[in-house]
């Protein structure tokens, strides 16, 4: 359903309407919601009334009551309820009451799409009742802090108590907005940054802040004592000593400007991630209110002042929103920032810029025989990449060491038939000791001796999926950065350095893992082979094999497949929906296996694959393997031996690297896999003949 603005017609079709009256539709609840937060957001002055000149007032559209089960309509009653606490809300805009998040949200950018429906301010992202609470919230913890430093006489002391409330409040906020979600779970509701921004939703929860459910006010307030008992307990576990917490630029570190340490530990962005200074806005703007004083309908710093005001000569002046006054000091992407002309690249280089210098200050703040250890778990060349160019390129450390901390279980990532990934890769540093220079080719055949052996732990370990393939790619990584240059005629960059080298000897190292599983000495070598062993021996026993977009990059990348050839020779094929399939998302794309061990399945596969049977088109050897699996299937031994010398002679090749896979697949792939019968029957046959 689509409404024109200007006229209040409805439509439900475009089509052989006017171009004019085409460009002016917009979606229905889209309009509804725009109107409503133009023209009676709590106080502001109309500007446009269009739908028979009456207000749009959104519903409480049912109550759930006993256990969640009985739902019952909403009566005249409750909208009076409702009504009678939007009033409240007009009278405090009225009155200029400082406790209303009345902040502006960060307008570039797609990081906060709640924009697109006229929520361009904080608190227009709560109903009524929703900001009632949470402003008398508000009210009530900076209350209880000045009757806390009264008794006490220790404002530190306040400051303390008045923190774990504000803390408690941001959990309550987070749960209690009109851009939660109901989660059909015990926990019940999603909260507002569940998808890692405010996003419009039409089944958001509305909970009452004194029963004992997640999200309540009681509830927060056990968990923010929960989790304050457990950070003592751990402190005194790991140190007597005193732990500071410092609010700082990564780039400058200021406050630590005269100390040396000997262990660093961070957990470095990647610029493809979320917009942080403009999202935690949403907590920013009541933390500030929490923490601070109200005087002359302003607010005044009080608890944490430097976390909310800037000082300007005697003076303490107010922080409206972290994306206006920190944005373009966060290390992250959001060309926007940079100015409406701004193109990506711009973005890309401000981020690296600022990333280069974070990894400098920290070498500059480190003992000289002092480890950085950082976080990443990141799958992409263009991570790793970046993180490359800042710590290797631009601050002269080395990685000494990077291993997976924790993996996702086996059997997570086949039910789901994904590359999935739940690990943190720990990556350690330390500082380059020389500027020892590299052979390049030299280089590259210890990092796949590296990855080999790192893979071979893993797999032992149970490790698959996207966990086995990154923690393979450190050990290469390890390997790359010994020395401060790399050189093949003429100095290799990190760019070429990762795509050329790292990712080909990782997987290259990931193949020979396996193959000497199988008492193999190197397995494959061709592209193609690469690639379908790859996929198969890291998704063992998933009945369809889902690779995103980023996932096939990165193989290709590694095994120097052509996406276009595995697509064109049918070894990928697009994901889609019916016949029984698993569904598949959009920009994934299937591998093409057999989809059981029988006769008739292999002959499909031939057949979707344009193998053919009769006249084979071989072009690859994973063509070959499929159409060896389908003989040792069809035909007698003596004519599976006459067929496979006719294959042997015209592909020899093909032929041998076929058995080669067969031979991996008979030994690593799991019972579940019908390719693993299939290749256990075609080597019989081979031993026969």
């Amino acid at each position: 359903m689509q409404i024109d603005p200007e006229t209040g017609k409805h439509y439900t079709k475009k089509q052989g309407l006017p171009k004019e009256i085409k460009n002016r539709l917009e979606g229905y609840i889209k309009f509804a919601l725009k109107l409503y937060n133009k023209e009676i957001a709590f106080g502001e002055t109309t500007a446009q009334r269009s739908v028979n000149k009456t207000l749009i007032i959104p519903k409480l559209f049912a109550k759930v009551k006993n256990g969640f089960t009985e739902f019952m309509s909403c009566n005249r009653r409750d909208q009076e309820k409702l009504k009678l606490a939007k009033n409240e809300i007009r009278k405090l805009l009225k009155q200029d009451d400082p406790d209303v998040p009345i902040e502006p949200i960060a307008p570039f950018g797609v990081t906060i799409r709640t924009i697109a429906y006229g929520f361009n301010t904080w608190h227009k992202h709560f109903n009524p009742r929703q900001l009632i609470v949470a402003i008398k919230l508000v009210k009530l913890i900076r209350e209880a802090g000045k009757i806390i430093e009264k008794e006490t006489k220790s404002i530190e002391y306040a400051e303390a108590v008045v923190t774990y409330l504000a803390i408690s409040l941001a959990n309550y906020i987070r749960h209690n907005s009109i851009v939660t979600s109901v989660e059909p779970t015990r926990k019940f509701v999603a909260h507002t940054l569940a998808l890692r921004r405010p996003t419009i939703t039409w089944n958001w929860v509305d909970i009452n802040p004194t029963i004992d459910v997640i999200g309540s006010w009681t509830k927060s307030l056990e968990h923010t004592s929960a989790g304050l008992k457990y950070l003592v307990a751990s402190v005194k576990i790991f140190s007597d000593q005193k732990v500071k917490v410092l609010k700082d630029d990564a780039t400058l570190l200021n406050s630590i400007i005269n100390k040396n340490f000997n262990l660093i530990i961070t957990d470095p962005p990647y610029y493809d991630d979320v917009q942080y200074a403009e999202i935690s806005d949403f907590y920013y703007v009541w933390l500030k209110r929490a923490l601070s004083d109200v005087a002359e309908r302003r607010l005044v710093p009080r608890f944490l002042p430097e976390a909310f005001f800037e000082r300007i000569g005697e003076d303490w002046v107010e922080v409206s929103t972290q994306w206006e006054k920190y944005a373009l000091s966060e290390v992250s992407l959001n060309p926007p920032r940079l100015g409406t002309n701004a193109t990506k690249e711009d973005g890309v280089a401000h981020f690296q810029n600022l990333l280069n210098s974070s990894f400098t200050t920290m070498a500059s703040r480190l003992k000289e025989k002092g480890l950085l250890v950082t976080y990443y778990a990141h799958t992409s060349p263009e991570a790793w990449k970046a993180l490359l160019k800042a710590g290797w390129e631009s601050a002269g450390f080395r990685v000494t060491n990077a291993f997976p901390l924790a993996t996702e279980s086996a059997q997570s990532v086949v039910s789901r038939g994904k590359l999935s990934m739940d690990t943190s890769i720990l990556v350690v540093w330390r500082k380059i000791a020389s500027d020892g220079v590299a052979d390049a080719s030299k280089l590259y055949d210890e990092m796949v001796e590296a990855a080999a052996e790192r893979a071979r732990e893993l797999i032992n370990a149970g490790w698959i999926g996207r966990d086995l393939v990154i923690g393979t790619l450190a050990a290469a990584l390890s390997v790359a950065t010994k020395y401060r240059e790399v050189r093949v005629m003429g100095r290799v960059n990190t760019d070429t350095l990762v795509e050329k080298y790292v990712y080909p000897a990782a997987y290259l190292g990931l193949v020979r893992a396996y193959a000497r599983k199988a008492e193999l000495r190197d397995g494959v070598k061709s592209p193609e082979a690469m690639f379908y062993l790859l996929v198969k021996v890291t998704l063992p026993g998933a009945k369809m094999k889902t690779l995103e977009s980023t996932d096939i990059r990165i193989l290709s990348i590694g095994t120097s497949m052509d996406v276009r050839e595995a697509v064109n020779n049918r070894i990928l094929l697009p994901g889609r929906e019916g016949g029984g399939a698993r569904v598949a998302k959009a920009k994934t794309m299937v591998l093409a296996e057999p989809a059981s061990a029988s006769r008739n399945a292999v002959a499909e596969l031939l057949t979707l694959r344009d193998v053919g049977i009769e006249s084979p088109n071989i072009r690859c050897s994973v063509d070959m393997l499929h159409l060896l699996e389908y003989y040792a299937l069809a035909y007698s031994r003596r004519e599976f031996a006459r067929l496979a010398e006719e294959l042997k002679s015209k592909y020899p090749t093909f032929f041998d690297e076929a058995f080669s896979m067969a031979r991996i697949f008979s030994r690593v792939l799991p019972k579940s896999d019908p390719e693993m019968h299939l290749c256990r029957r075609m080597l019989e046959e081979e031993e026969r003949f």
